[in-house]
């Protein structure tokens, strides 16, 4: 075989090769010996919001998190020395600052000498998997803490309400009323916890929009009366029904509008408005509340995060009601100012 056709065959199997990079979804990053960037394939530009221009000539500590760099050693020296291979999993930083976790496994890369020349790495994001690890233990708790806390807070307000019904005493009474409520908030907290973590499949079914906004707006009213809060409702009136589970979708917009209620101080407004655009139903909730600072903002809808004072709420309401709207195809987006208010906008997808 002539040089020049065996140059054309090897020049056809690098192209194949970096084509093959360019359109798998794992993330493949290539570097030099001193760990900077070479090259990272389209998945992993896409993944971490970077240009390849901004990549190249850094090393991978610009997408490290604090605990990934406490392994960057371990990480270097078991590839660029025996074993030559490293894996394990590591937290990546995006360039909006948001962090996903993924399995990386790195290799040293050799030339036809057996010379080193640099080193290779293939991650693949696992934090929908470390999530659904996260849900199946807090679902194992919340059963737990249902049968275990549960039967107990039924005897003691049964107790309490016994109680109440002989004592004509005044003082008695009040106090007597603030142990239900107590009552009622523990069993708030465990029925919070068993929502977020639920992780069986809604059985989808044609739901009427309006009235469970209709409905949720009344509870969260009522429950919330000493406030004055004026409501505006702007749906559409041939609003087509969504693709979810009605009960489901309830718990949903209930956390959020208890969540405008609960950044009202004492009066303002709430608007919901709801049209169809294309294959979607769009749901906007807005309030005259105290706002998230855009420190927080990004944090939201992380589980058992809340800016609220002890004892005031759990860090669950939004969350699971992300977690809900997300299990049927829809989205949630948030929008807030600090001393003016937010602004939540929801996606669900038409029922066909």
């Amino acid at each position: 075989m002539s040089l020049k056709k065996v140059q054309l065959l090897e020049e056809e199997r690098l192209d194949w090769m970096a084509a093959t990079l360019d359109s798998v979804s794992d993330l493949v990053f290539i570097a030099d010996l001193e760990d900077r960037f070479l090259y990272a394939n389209p998945a992993a530009l896409l993944k971490l919001g970077y240009s390849i221009e901004e990549m190249l000539g850094r090393t991978a500590v610009m997408i490290m998190s604090e605990d990934t760099m406490k392994k960057r050693e371990e990480m270097l020296s078991c590839t660029l020395g025996a074993p030559y291979t490293w894996e394990g999993e590591v937290r990546n930083v995006k360039k909006d600052g948001s962090i996903f976790t993924a399995h990386l496994k790195t290799a040293l890369i050799r030339d036809k000498h057996g010379k080193s020349i640099g080193m290779v790495g293939i991650e693949r994001d696992i934090t929908e998997h470390k999530v659904r690890e996260r849900l199946a233990a807090i679902g194992a708790l919340a059963a737990g803490l249902a049968h275990e806390i549960g039967n107990p807070l039924a005897s003691i307000s049964s107790v309490i309400q016994l109680l109440q019904r002989k004592t004509q005493d005044a003082y008695m009474t009040q106090q007597l009323q603030t142990l239900i409520t107590h009552v009622h908030r523990i069993h708030s907290i465990i029925q919070n916890v068993s929502d977020f973590a639920k992780k069986d499949q809604p059985q989808f079914m044609a739901v009427d929009l309006k009235f469970v906004i209709e409905n949720c707006l009344q509870k969260v009213c009522l429950e919330r009366n000493p406030k004055r809060v004026h409501i505006q409702s702007h749906i559409e009136r041939q609003l087509p029904r969504v693709k979810a589970e009605a009960e489901q979708l309830s718990i949903a917009f209930y956390h959020i509008f208890m969540n405008a209620f609960d950044a009202i101080a004492n009066e303002g407004y709430l608007i919901v408005k709801a049209h169809s655009e294309k294959n979607s139903v769009l749901i906007d909730v807005e309030d005259s509340g105290c706002g998230i600072s855009r420190e927080h903002l990004k944090r939201v809808f992380e589980p058992f995060f809340t800016t609220k004072d002890i004892g005031k709420g759990q860090g669950l309401g939004l969350s699971v009601s992300y977690g809900l709207i997300k299990s049927f195809g829809g989205d949630v987006q948030m929008e807030s100012i600090v001393g003016q208010g937010t602004k939540i906008r929801i996606l669900l997808p038409i029922y066909k």
